[in-house]
């Protein structure tokens, strides 16, 4: 239905509160996590790397320096810490102040490392909620939303460490780590794009998620996947076909964060059921701009 005229101003409308650099928070955070997840997994079975550790606390930083950025007052930022009974957000914040010390005691005392894994887990896990919590913005209040960060966390921490793999030693599962995590991905993706153009977001944001998802599917899917199984045929290839395919999958995930902090992001606008009328008159049928 058109939005002109007596609707004008009611219609979902990008939200302006998040840019980029909220994106940032999701990108290094869920990179940071999950390369850390995967770590901390790899150290319990015996194979310790503080190089990785030390790049997945980067990564959380980095992401967490981000969305400081964005803070109109940023000398307010510790305000962030209060309200922890309702805020998602102050969860991830109490969270951070976990992981970094014991981050950091782990690289002075590798026997730690395994322990890390713990309040990784848990920051993923705010992030995601933090989301799924916004109701105003349809395309994030989606169930699959909280899986859909996770896994491709999942995706981008074991990328990050295949991609490291042509500079030190990772484990031997590793690939076969992220085969998996992007897999779980994709069929994530999917139905998650099935939710919104099935009217859980207004037009607009379904229409953009459309358009990202060929780009998306082929590029950080399909490909990391293709370039994996080539690896694995061809072990002259490996060298470069590996790296390539770690590269492909976190740059798709970080490329999903960006268009869903930013294109996917219609607010939820306003509905009429029906159209008023003067006096005794009948009224009109109602107006759902933007949805139908």
């Amino acid at each position: 239905m058109s939005t002109s005229g007596q609707f004008d101003g009611i219609a979902p409308t990008p939200q302006s509160a998040w840019d980029m650099r909220a994106a940032g928070n999701f990108i290094g955070g869920g990179s940071g996590t999950g390369l850390l997840i995967f770590t901390a997994a790899a150290a319990y079975l015996g194979q310790s790397d503080r190089g990785l550790l030390f790049a997945g606390l980067v990564l959380v930083g980095l992401g967490l320096f981000s969305v400081f950025l964005e803070i109109g007052r940023p000398f307010r930022a510790a305000n962030v810490m209060i309200g922890i009974k309702y805020s998602w957000m102050t969860r991830e914040a109490w969270v951070a102040g976990m992981l970094f010390p014991l981050g950091g005691a782990a690289l002075l005392w590798p026997g730690l490392l395994p322990l890390v894994g713990v309040p990784a887990v848990l920051y993923l896990y705010c992030q995601a909620r933090i989301l799924h919590a916004t109701k105003g913005i349809p395309a994030w209040r989606q169930p699959l939303m909280v899986p859909l960060i996770i896994v491709t966390a999942l995706v981008e921490g074991s990328g990050v460490m295949v991609v490291a793999g042509a500079f030190t030693v990772v484990p031997v599962w590793a690939p076969a780590a992220l085969m998996a995590a992007v897999a779980a991905r994709l069929l994530v993706w999917m139905a998650y794009r099935r939710q919104l153009a099935g009217g859980g977001a207004p037009l607009l944001a379904a229409a953009a998620a459309v358009r990202f998802s060929m780009p998306f599917t082929l590029g950080g899917n399909l490909a990391p996947v293709l370039l994996l199984v080539v690896a694995g045929a061809e072990p002259a290839l490996a060298e470069a076909a590996l790296p390539a395919a770690g590269l492909a999958a976190v740059l798709g995930g970080w490329a999903l964060k960006a268009a869903i902090v930013t294109s996917f992001a219609h607010t939820q606008g306003f509905a009429i059921p029906f159209t008023p009328a003067r006096g005794a008159g009948r009224p009109g049928p109602g107006a759902f701009p933007g949805w139908r």
